[in-house]
């Protein structure tokens, strides 16, 4: 796999790519994003064979599409999003599948006292977030939702890797200490 650090996997050269479409576009966005759209996958889908899925999926329909891109965005995310956007119609279609009769209905619904605990988790991580520096926010999102590495981050930002691996370590322990009073 190669790294997007090379200038094979370049985004301004990838985007030019896309625009003009065609298999080396498609070809070289598979081999610079396709690990990353897969974990992006399995965040999204319910199953590894549903990720599995989904990724097939993007690439099918950026095979038609990539001249749409319009660089709104990174080309990354825009990928990202038609993974999840998959995830999304395939939860929607197997919602209404039919179930084998020798199917054991079990409930994954989490009880009464864990939905809950789970929400008040979530609004304290989500309010520990807003505490950060918007670049310390970005930084921490990049590195844990998105699994960038900090080479990738101190790219995005014009910061230097040093400086990313700091701010992020720094960002983590606000974010535990938050957490941590919040649980009190």
């Amino acid at each position: 796999m190669t790294s997007p650090d090379d200038g094979y996997c370049n985004p301004q050269v990838l985007v030019r790519l896309a625009r003009a479409g065609g298999g080396q576009a498609l070809d070289r966005l598979t081999r610079c994003y396709g690990d990353r759209l897969f974990k992006a996958g399995q965040r999204y889908c319910r199953t590894q064979a549903e990720a599995e899925d989904a990724v097939q999926d993007t690439w099918a329909w950026a095979t038609e599409h990539l001249r749409d891109f319009r660089g709104d965005g990174s080309l990354e995310g825009w990928l990202v999003r038609i993974v999840a956007t998959a995830c999304r119609r395939q939860a929607r279609g197997s919602k209404n599948a039919p179930h084998d009769a020798d199917t054991e209905l079990v409930s994954t619904d989490p009880s009464p006292a864990d939905a809950f605990s789970a929400r008040e988790t979530g609004a304290n991580l989500q309010a520990a977030l807003l505490s950060l520096q918007e670049t310390d926010r970005v930084i921490v999102l990049l590195a844990e939702i998105e699994d960038w590495t900090a080479r990738e981050i101190a790219a995005e930002l014009g910061l230097n890797e040093g400086a990313v691996r700091t701010r992020l370590s720094r960002a983590r322990t606000r974010l535990r200490q938050a957490l941590f009073l919040n649980d009190s």
